[in-house]
């Protein structure tokens, strides 16, 4: 599968702070510039060339919450300094580019879900005006945009570098089913890919009483040896019937808490790096029917339907987890993101943070998630060609001043200094943005009918069954019509477009 590993030259905008790498080995290295912006300083800024005469850029900027994360507030902001040191970072960003561009940048609110974009966005684009130029929204929503025609493709911009470490190259190149086909912008402007990375959390204290070590679990991890088995014993050997009635229930202290086998498990699934599409031939095709499928599939429900599992929480929301989690009720708190970081403020406990684990020891890496519901970005095609320079610069430009300005603060001081403590807490965050996965099965899943998550694993463990092998003979016929269909589709807005 392919992968955007993240770069996040963070280590050389933070300063300060003592990184550990993956392996466990400190650098102390200290820079406050990034490569580009090192370069920038010794051959002069190229976009000072530019100007705008104040033309405006309109960003359609979902404001919506009900798909778990937004991150409205870390593109647009309040429109003004509050002395939060985010918002700050985000108001000096859009004044800078402002200022270096000689632009407006009007930022449109909507209110728009990861279903309710697809009908909106088309609406304003057979009106033949959309009344902005940039829609940031969700992943899952804005593919089928993009497979209808409704986004510019951006697979041979001449303007935006996506070899800079600001945007996430491979992540957008492993959504080119189609040669040309490449819609969706994916880089540090769109700062929900990072807010809603999945993490595990833990309860360090209740570690530390087990194993004798807070960092246990993040020595395992770094050691590389985090796999859903050791996630399973470690469970086993935390999880507490408190009061002693002999059952596992809500109100024990669960191993794991999560809300149901479907979105909850999609980090899960992710995390045991199932390459599903094959585009290497040049036509897509599937490539999972194997013994790794199966297993993946053992294991979840291994892992899913443990005694010590809480699957079914009362309060089945990801709030909910994390109350249980809060309140001590769970030694995992599932289906949480990076930013939620943000809502433990108060918590009476040491706070953990892992990667979900790997399949098994022989699988090479780790794997993060973003979600389908990650927003992202795209060009509308009711923009005229003419204005895609500017558009182009423009995003170029916020990219860049976005890795600058706005990720160091919310990076280092809103999530690693300012709610999470230590060194090695900081090396499990670099190591969870460092491995986040191509985003391919989460983008292409609802297009072909959940075929790649639901069908053959998540519907499987909801059901408590381990036949893969039935479940993909038996929606193979389908699913490949559905896939031929996709790639159908996306040649015509190529071939359109040319």
């Amino acid at each position: 599968m392919g992968k955007r590993m993240f770069s996040l030259l963070l280590a050389l905008l933070l300063t300060g702070s003592v990184m550990v790498s993956c392996g466990g080995e400190t650098d102390t290295t200290i820079d406050n510039e990034t490569p580009e912006a090192a370069d920038e300083t010794a051959a002069g800024d190229p976009y000072e060339a530019y100007d705008f005469g104040g033309k405006t850029l309109r960003i359609s900027s979902s404001v919506n919450e009900y798909d778990s994360t937004n991150a409205h507030r870390l593109i647009a902001g309040t429109g003004e300094t509050n002395g939060e040191i985010v918002n700050d970072a985000v108001f000096q960003r859009n004044e800078e580019v402002m200022a270096l561009l000689n632009v407006k940048l009007d930022f449109i609110e909507t209110d728009w879900t990861y279903d309710t974009c697809i009908p909106e966005l088309e609406s304003l684009v057979m009106s033949g005006d959309c009344g902005f130029e940039v829609v940031i929204n969700d992943l899952r929503g804005l593919t089928t945009c993009a497979r209808s025609g409704y986004l510019y493709s951006i697979a041979n911009n001449p303007v935006m570098d996506f070899t800079k470490s600001y945007w996430y190259k491979e992540a957008m190149e492993d959504l080119e089913l189609v040669k040309g086909a490449r819609f969706l912008l994916i880089g540090d402007l769109f700062m929900d890919v990072l807010a809603s990375s999945h993490v595990l959390y833990y309860n360090k204290d209740i570690i530390n009483d087990a194993m004798g070590s807070p960092d246990a679990v993040q020595d395992i991890v770094l050691e590389d040896g985090w796999t859903a088995d050791k996630m399973i014993e470690i469970m086993e050997l935390t999880a507490q019937d408190t009061d002693g009635d002999g059952t596992m229930k809500e109100g024990d202290l669960m191993g794991y808490a999560l809300t149901g086998p479907w979105g909850a498990l999609m980090p899960v699934l992710i995390a045991m790096d199932v390459d599903t599409i094959d585009t290497s031939g040049g036509k897509p095709v599937y490539c999972f029917n194997n013994e790794r499928s199966v297993k993946v599939l053992d294991t979840i429900n291994r892992l899913y339907w443990n005694k010590n599992t809480l699957g079914q929480p009362s309060d089945f929301t990801s709030q909910g987890v994390l109350n249980l989690f809060m309140n001590r009720q769970a030694v995992f708190a599932g289906y949480q993101r990076l930013g939620d970081l943000e809502k433990m403020r108060d918590a009476e406990f040491r706070i953990g943070i892992a990667p979900y684990p790997k399949l098994d020891d022989a699988q090479e890496n780790y794997v993060s998630s973003m979600h389908n519901t990650s927003e992202v970005g795209g060009i509308v095609v009711t923009t005229p060609a003419g204005e895609l320079e500017f558009i182009s610069v423009c995003l170029e430009v916020m990219c860049r001043e976005a890795q600058k300005t706005i990720l160091p603060v919310y990076y280092e001081e809103a999530l690693k200094v300012k709610y999470v403590g230590g060194t090695d807490d900081a090396a499990m965050i670099d190591l969870i943005h460092n491995t986040i996965t191509s985003p391919r099965t989460l983008a292409y899943d609802k297009n072909l009918n959940n075929f790649l998550m639901g069908t053959c694993f998540l519907y499987l463990v909801r059901d408590q069954k381990n036949d893969f092998a039935s479940a993909y003979a038996s929606a193979i016929d389908a699913a490949t019509a559905d896939l031929n269909a996709l790639v159908e589709d996306f040649a015509k807005v190529v071939e359109n477009a040319g």
